[in-house]
């Protein structure tokens, strides 16, 4: 038995001493100088809010071209290190035609998930490659190991600094992404409804949708009408996801406690009914949502001027419309609303929802 364990024992010692001599002679990845940076339109986030994020890479002049398309990596981390969600993009440009001595800066649009948990969040980026083609390239920066390299933090505020909107009339159940069931997405009817409580200040509408104008007998027409006389006339041309930011001015939500939020499409389809027929489907289907959120303009940080419209005067079919739909409504809305998950609480946190993506 002795002598058993000392050839074990001898065994356990030339593996580790071949394992360290191969570690000692394996030259560490040499950097190609390209070094990732984010930054936010504001650094404390409810949950469940957009989040404008720009993007920067600046290539050293002694940086090498990449020798193919890489994918950006951005994950979000808790206080103990587990991914809490991504923001994994292809970046613009493309990573091929990356210069050296160059700086490539862009601007998305993020909708925090809803988790629970609130607290300190820490941000790593870097760039990885389509499965099967290669590794990830060694960057300039702090690197967090895997070369993830640490570039920001951000602080996640409860779910309850948002405005709650009350869904009401127009709305069908919400529904899995096929090919990426931790995205929800629900289905509006021709026209759909919901309210918030007015805040008495300028505010701005965040949608994200889509729709399939293909089934449509012309392109169709989407108008935001927030409250009664201002929104958005939006035409329809693709079935590419869109988002629309809306600025709405304190005066035009008037002086009621609460608001009307409307998605009105100027035409909506039936699956069912179609020639040939897509599938079973006999829901009326109009606006396919993904996010909808009101926040407060003073709260969100700066906004690109680009990307933020202006809520016009409702045009005279608009108005008609809308006043065709409207019915009486209590001062307090009491129509169902979709499920949302608890407020989140700053104790340890609950395992986070695998990402849909594996960098």
């Amino acid at each position: 038995m002795k002598l058993g364990r000392s050839r074990k024992a001898g065994l356990a010692f030339l593996v580790a001493a071949a394992f360290a001599a191969a570690c000692q002679g394996r030259k560490p990845a040499e950097v190609n100088p390209i070094e990732p940076k984010i930054s936010f339109n504001r650094t404390r986030v409810p949950l469940g809010s957009p989040l404008e994020i720009t993007y920067t890479w600046t290539l050293d002049a002694q940086a090498r071209k990449l020798p193919q398309d890489y994918r950006a990596l951005v994950h979000f981390l808790d206080s103990h290190e587990i991914m809490l969600f991504e923001d994994d993009h292809t970046p613009t440009p493309p990573p091929s035609q990356w210069e050296p001595g160059k700086t490539y800066t862009y601007t998305r649009t993020k909708f925090v998930p809803i988790y629970p948990y609130v607290g300190d969040v820490e941000v790593r980026m870097g760039l990885y490659p389509h499965p099967g083609r290669g590794e990830r390239p060694a960057l300039k920066g702090d690197d967090a190991g895997m070369r993830e390299y640490r570039v920001s933090k951000l602080e996640l505020l409860p779910q309850t600094e948002n405005i709650f909107l009350v869904y009401k009339d127009g709305w069908h159940n919400p529904e899995p992404h096929p090919e990426n069931p931790a995205v929800e997405r629900t289905w509006t009817k021709k026209e759909a409804l919901v309210s918030f409580k007015n805040p008495k200040k300028d505010v701005v509408v965040y949608l994200e949708a889509d729709t399939s104008p293909k089934f449509f007998p012309q392109p169709p027409t989407l108008t935001v009408a927030v409250g009664s006389k201002v929104g958005l006339a939006l035409p329809v041309e693709s079935s590419e996801v869109f988002v629309k930011k809306i600025k709405v001015k304190a005066e035009d939500l008037g002086n009621e406690e609460w608001v009307d939020l409307r998605l009105m499409m100027n035409q909506s389809f039936v699956p069912k009914l179609l020639v040939p027929p897509l599938n079973n489907d006999d829901r009326e289907l109009g606006l396919l949502k993904y996010q909808l959120y009101v926040g407060e303009a003073d709260k969100l940080g700066p906004l690109s001027g680009k990307e933020v419209v202006d809520a016009t005067a409702l045009s005279a079919d608009a108005l008609k419309a809308l006043a065709a739909a409207k019915v009486p409504v209590a001062k307090t809305p009491v129509a169902k609303a979709p499920a949302t998950k608890a407020p989140a609480t700053k104790a340890a946190p609950a395992k986070a929802t695998p990402p849909a993506k594996k960098s």
